[in-house]
């Protein structure tokens, strides 16, 4: 079962406007509100593929209680969530304009207690099984117990489980040392833990070598409409970006997580599941939410991707 865990999950509000102006009004045409967190992301992205998914994750009061009712209209999530009264998760607000141009303002979420904490292991600790893919996806930095993601894989040393990290700034750096599966940095996350401004190609390239070399599997670097490189068992590939018509950019990291895990879990060769991971997050850019995408055009898209073995 592939698992996913949203620490901070949220409501994405999306404001649609004809054109942002700065210091100006901003007439919004259009509100929606979507599910929002990178883990929460993962999963409904993965229900889309028709691949039932576990999500886990802390949800608080009415807007928690909102969370989770759009999590269980999709068919194939089994939503663990641990709901608590006291307190909100999180309303964030993306603003998207016609050009395409898309800005996101994110509240940080309620510091959550360490009772609350050990309460969300613990049922990750008697739920998870060997074999089981856990996704650990976005920050996670609003809780009483420091570096959790470390944390949480300590609590379940013993079991026999594969782990996708896609997280940023210490999460990043302290989780790298616990050696998960797979990491997807973008290019200014890759520069964080690398501590050196990466930009071409080389140096992501050789970014990627050093982190391999310390024993991650799998190394994803997403560079946006540059598209991106990818690390595995010693081969380093390139995954070419494609002529899409982009209508928003939030989430199509995620997007391209889901490809990736979805891939590995069905035991696709390596050069599939970056066809995979690139043609859904280019389907999610042509799309005016910040999760999801039309299946569909993802089948399409995956048939135009171009990967180029590097060494």
């Amino acid at each position: 079962m592939i698992c996913t865990l949203t620490i901070n999950p949220a409501i994405d509000r999306l404001l649609y406007i004809g054109e942002l102006k700065l210091n100006n009004t901003n007439r919004i045409k259009e509100v929606c509100d979507v599910l929002g967190g990178k883990g929460t992301h993962v999963s409904v992205n993965l229900d889309i593929l028709n691949c039932p998914n576990r999500a886990y994750g802390i949800i608080l009061g009415e807007n928690g209680l909102k969370i989770e009712a759009m999590m269980k209209n999709s068919k194939n999530i089994d939503t663990q969530f641990l709901h608590y009264n006291e307190g909100e998760s999180r309303l964030n607000y993306a603003v998207i304009s016609e050009n395409g141009s898309c800005t996101l303002y994110t509240e940080e979420g309620a510091m959550l207690p360490k009772k609350i904490c050990e309460e969300l292991v613990d049922r990750l600790n008697a739920t998870l099984q060997d074999g089981d893919y856990l996704v650990l996806s976005g920050d996670a930095s609003n809780t009483e117990i420091p570096n959790i993601y470390n944390y949480i894989l300590d609590r379940l040393s013993d079991k026999k489980i594969k782990v996708f990290l896609d997280t940023s700034s210490k999460g990043l750096t302290e989780g790298i040392k616990k050696k998960p599966f797979l990491i997807k940095p973008n290019l200014d996350e890759l520069s964080q833990l690398m501590e050196r401004d990466i930009k071409t190609e080389k140096e992501i390239i050789e970014a990627m070598c050093e982190i391999a070399s310390e024993g991650i599997e799998c190394v994803a670097v997403s560079c946006g409409e540059d598209g991106s490189y990818a690390s595995y068992r010693g081969e380093l590939y390139k995954v070419y970006p494609l002529d899409i018509n982009v209508v928003n950019t939030i989430g199509c990291g995620d997007a391209y997580l889901c490809g990736l895990v979805y891939g590995f879990y069905k035991n696709m060769e390596f050069e599939e599941i970056l066809r995979y991971a690139a043609a859904i997050s280019s389907a999610a850019a042509e799309v005016n939410v910040t999760v999801g995408y039309n299946l569909n055009r993802a089948m399409v898209l995956k048939s135009q991707v171009k990967v180029e073995r590097l060494n």
